[in-house]
């Protein structure tokens, strides 16, 4: 994979973060929607996660002979951003199902609905290097398998955790405004949550491995 390739996705995708989470806390600000503002700090975090993954690729340029050490670092450093990332997820879903609270569904629906988007734009960006990625790894696994760039593999991660939320966050609200079922918002928060912990200890324990320089126990 070309660092130079990733590094420039990466800022690409690290711009329309921001401008996405300018708009939503500028137009949340003066709506005076929380929903709104909320999400555009949650963009803000999003955009500091894959910060790390471009503060990587700058540096691996400079100290080609660590790029494996530095990319592991990288991914591990991204993977626990995601990893709390989840366990919020979790205690907010959990807190909602002991106290339920209202919700303005056109308002979340909108706001979900554009994150979405600006996640697809964003994987969209980031996909050929992720096809790359894992096209090198079936030819190679063998003699390569240690060699997985984790460092992308971690912004490629923040990204679907972002869409795989969007999506089942349209799924719940939708049945809740439509069927009345309140309770999918919390339970399919919870579910999203569980799945998005799953790949932060993976991408954790991967990328330790390379760090000690010895594969943990499965």
């Amino acid at each position: 994979m070309d660092n130079e390739i990733l590094k420039n996705k990466t800022l690409l995708v690290i711009i329309v973060t921001l401008l996405t989470m300018v708009a939503e806390i500028g137009f949340g600000i003066y709506t005076k929607s929380m929903a709104l503002t909320a999400d555009g700090f949650h963009m803000g975090t999003h955009a500091l996660a894959l910060s790390i993954t471009y503060l990587v690729c700058v540096v691996v340029t400079r100290y080609k002979n660590r790029e494996e050490i530095l990319n592991a670092l990288g991914g591990y450093t991204s993977a626990l951003f995601l990893g709390l990332t989840s366990l919020g997820i979790l205690y907010e879903s959990v807190e909602r199902f002991i106290h339920p609270q209202s919700i303005s569904f056109n308002e979340a629906i909108l706001v979900t609905v554009i994150g979405l988007i600006v996640n697809i734009v964003c994987v969209l960006i980031m996909s050929e290097n992720h096809i790359h990625c894992h096209t090198h790894q079936e030819h190679t696994k063998h003699a390569h398998k240690h060699k997985e760039n984790l460092n992308f593999k971690a912004a490629y991660l923040h990204i679907l955790a972002d869409a795989l939320t969007s999506v089942m966050a349209i799924i719940a609200l939708t049945c809740g405004k439509y069927f009345g079922w309140v309770f999918l918002d919390p339970l399919i928060g919870i579910v999203g949550g569980l799945i998005i912990l799953k790949w932060s200890v993976g991408l954790i324990k991967s990328s330790f491995n390379i760090l000690i320089g010895s594969p943990l126990k499965k």
